[in-house]
């Protein structure tokens, strides 16, 4: 895995059984699935009114509500329903999300919707590549609603198309996120590809939610400290777990297949390892 720049990033995985219960610079996170990381840097306004800002500091402290919003073009509608152990799909990124707030002082309302009638559609946006500064754009033009000192958001874009990496289009590429922003975007063709049955494609397009929210909320040493030294040297931004979603190699299309099979043999929901969650858990801004 090959970092271009610093601050980008990626992964996936799949693990335990979930229990009951200063903005920085815009940086491109991409899932790879040919088992390599890449970055590109982005610039954003940092106002605390731009609708794509997200700030960690705010929701460590303050923030009550997290909301889920999801977008998505005609042909590119994200994966719903239930697995055959009846637990909705859309479930599994709300879990993980939870687990990494259990135990803190605050642990915030998170809402994700869980079928196309709590999503929007968009116009085909007729695009083959895309670049991040379209992404932007394009979420920029979707959302307007910026984040407070007790609400925030997550928007993921589901998209046609292959992300532009090097001026060609990246076949391999299944998601991309910005730390300091709410982006995360799922591209459509590339996660039907991966898998090697529908099954699995759904839990891959979960997974890669994940690993790029995991990113967002500030993994690995992303702009939340490690309590524990487990940051990949090789791999910025990774976990040298190999047994949470932040392992650089659980993003590789082969080892994310082998990962999803068993996470499905093992009837898991929480993707992060002990370590990352820890970090979250003694994160105080």
């Amino acid at each position: 895995m090959k970092e271009k720049s610093p601050g980008t990033y990626i992964a996936m995985k799949y693990r335990r059984p979930f229990p009951p219960a200063r903005l920085p610079v815009l940086a491109a996170a991409l899932l790879i699935g040919a088992a390599a990381c890449s970055s590109e840097g982005q610039s954003t306004t940092g106002t605390a009114t731009d609708p794509l800002a997200l700030n960690l500091a705010q929701v460590y402290s303050t923030v009550t509500s997290i909301s889920v919003q999801v977008a998505y073009e005609p042909d590119a509608e994200p994966f719903t329903g239930m697995s055959q152990g009846d637990t909705p799909y859309w479930e599994i990124l709300q879990d993980n999300m939870e687990a990494l707030f259990l135990g803190r002082a605050i642990e915030p309302a998170v809402f994700v919707p869980w079928d196309l009638s709590g999503m929007d559609p968009i116009p085909e946006q007729d695009e083959e590549t895309w670049t991040s500064s379209e992404i932007i754009a394009l979420a920029r033009a979707t959302w307007d609603q910026p984040m407070s000192g007790s609400d925030a958001f997550v928007h993921i874009l589901f998209l046609n198309g292959y992300f532009e990496d090097n001026g060609t289009a990246n076949p391999k590429v299944l998601g991309v996120s910005y730390s300091g922003s709410s982006v995360i975007t799922i591209f459509k063709d590339v996660v039907r590809a991966s898998g090697s049955s529908a099954a699995v494609d759904r839990f891959v397009e979960q997974a890669t939610l994940v690993h790029e929210a995991g990113h967002m909320l500030g993994l690995v040493d992303n702009g939340v400290p490690m309590v524990s030294e487990h940051l990949d040297p090789e791999h910025p931004r990774h976990c040298t777990n190999p047994d949470c979603v932040m392992y650089w190699l659980n993003e590789g299309a082969a080892d994310l297949r082998d990962f999803i099979q068993q996470v499905i043999e093992n009837d898991s929901l929480v993707l992060f390892g002990d370590e990352c969650l820890e970090d979250v858990r003694q994160y105080a801004p």
